[in-house]
């Protein structure tokens, strides 16, 4: 075995095992919420005002308006990806791109159910269903009933649907 010197790890050289792979039918590891504005402020320390610029500079990156209504001098629905404000609190750039933020928030396959959009938005299914209603995404018309049901969102919707909220 060689050691490296800078980290101290250990690095085998010409291993016979293979790396493993992971099986193609592993499901993608769920993403943690996204952080609203206060988390987001007692995180970083520092007022409501002085968070919006950062997100306006770019320095804390990957922010969100899920409000139900995208008006000026209206109440903004702010969420923040978590990686965006770690990266912040480490001192570095986020260098996360749309892929990498898909890749992170959106499960596998072709839709995704209402119930896992507040839980990735960090709001009520409520919510989620007047987003649908005012047509901010778009659901497929068929809906199961009862316990465990929740309107399937086509993953295409909900993708332009955080391109258009994006706040830069």
């Amino acid at each position: 075995m060689e050691t490296n010197s800078d980290s101290g790890c250990q690095a085998v050289a010409n291993s016979a095992t293979p790396a493993m792979a992971t099986p193609a039918t592993a499901p993608r590891q769920r993403s943690k919420p996204m952080l609203p504005l206060r988390a987001v402020m007692a995180l970083v320390d520092k007022n409501e005002n002085r968070v919006w610029k950062l997100i306006e500079t770019g320095e804390i990156a990957w922010a969100f308006d899920c409000a139900l209504t995208q008006r000026d001098g209206r109440k903004r629905e702010l969420r923040v990806l978590p990686a965006a404000v770690a990266d912040y609190l480490r001192g570095r750039p986020c260098e996360l791109e749309w892929p990498d933020v898909f890749a992170v928030l959106l499960p596998d396959g072709p839709t995704v159910v209402a119930s896992e959009i507040a839980r990735i938005l960090n709001v009520s299914s409520d919510h989620v269903y007047h987003l649908i209603e005012r047509k901010q995404i778009e659901a497929r018309p068929i809906r199961r009933r009862g316990p465990g049901g929740s309107a399937p969102v086509p993953t295409t919707s909900f993708i332009k649907f955080l391109q258009k909220r994006r706040c830069l």
